[in-house]
């Protein structure tokens, strides 16, 4: 599942896609958000920001480990 065109602090833009955090993603949160069910990431290429699903002032960022890889080349 996905929220289109929302805004990331990060990326400082408004067209961002977000989805759920996925497995290991969960263990990279801040420690005031281990717990929380409801906290989603931005997709966009080299973003770490995450944040509960309607709280964006709430977010933060995941470790260096959890960066948005970039897109392939084209074959």
């Amino acid at each position: 599942m996905f929220f289109a065109n929302k805004y990331c602090p990060t990326c400082k833009k408004y067209d961002r896609e977000f989805r759920m955090l996925e497995g290991r993603e969960w263990t990279g949160v801040e420690p005031r958000h281990r717990g929380r069910t409801d906290l989603w990431r931005c997709t966009a290429v080299g973003c770490r920001w995450y944040q509960p699903v309607h709280h964006q002032r709430d977010g933060g960022r995941l470790l260096e480990e959890f960066r948005n890889p970039a897109a392939d080349p084209p074959a």
